[in-house]
């Protein structure tokens, strides 16, 4: 909750006062999240770089309408969304289904709990991320990469909160069978 409200905060130093350290700060803490959906989107990495920097320089000329927005993370991963569609649109490429979806790693943060995650286990996990069907893929890694939740993942992909649970329950579902999540025996 407390990153929601940093990002509110951003959007108010920059809506009130061309507050450019704000504007760095968004840029680095979001840059990374917002390039890999538009990556997983185009497939292309020039293009997604290039659609990414676009949506925070739209961020900086639209800048004074900020204060009214009332879910900037959300707002942020449907520019993005906006501006990889508004791309395949213009190249003509047909918008049909997200089966074309490219495959990205799930990024781990090292954490104390992460460290006891063996790398064989991450690349079981991003082996079986990766087989997910591509809505329920994009679905997973929104709620779990980017710590969205489900309205928020219905906002930014434009389908109901029931899809979100849905594609989620398939997703773990096929997770948990397709990875063996053995626990050592604790002996007495």
């Amino acid at each position: 909750m407390e990153k929601k409200e940093n990002i509110t905060s951003i959007f108010q130093r920059l809506a009130y006062r061309d507050d450019q350290d704000a504007f760095y700060r968004l840029h680095a803490d979001f840059f990374p999240r917002l390039f890999r959906l538009v990556y997983s989107l185009t497939g292309q990495r020039e293009v997604a770089e290039e659609l990414t920097n676009d949506v925070f320089i739209q961020i900086w000329q639209n800048r004074r309408k900020l204060n009214s927005i009332k879910n900037p993370e959300v707002y942020l991963f449907v520019c993005a969304k906006n501006i990889a569609f508004a791309y395949l649109k213009s190249i003509k490429l047909p918008i049909v289904s997200l089966d074309g979806l490219q495959q990205f790693d799930l990024q781990i943060e090292r954490t104390a709990e992460d460290i006891l995650i063996s790398s064989e286990m991450v690349s079981r996990i991003n082996t079986a991320i990766a087989q997910l069907p591509a809505q329920c893929k994009l679905v997973f890694l929104l709620v779990k990469e980017n710590n969205l939740k489900y309205r928020e993942v219905a906002a930014v992909l434009d389908i109901s909160v029931k899809t979100v649970e849905a594609q989620m329950n398939i997703a773990l579902k096929k997770l948990t069978s397709s990875i063996p999540f053995l626990l050592p025996a604790f002996s007495r």
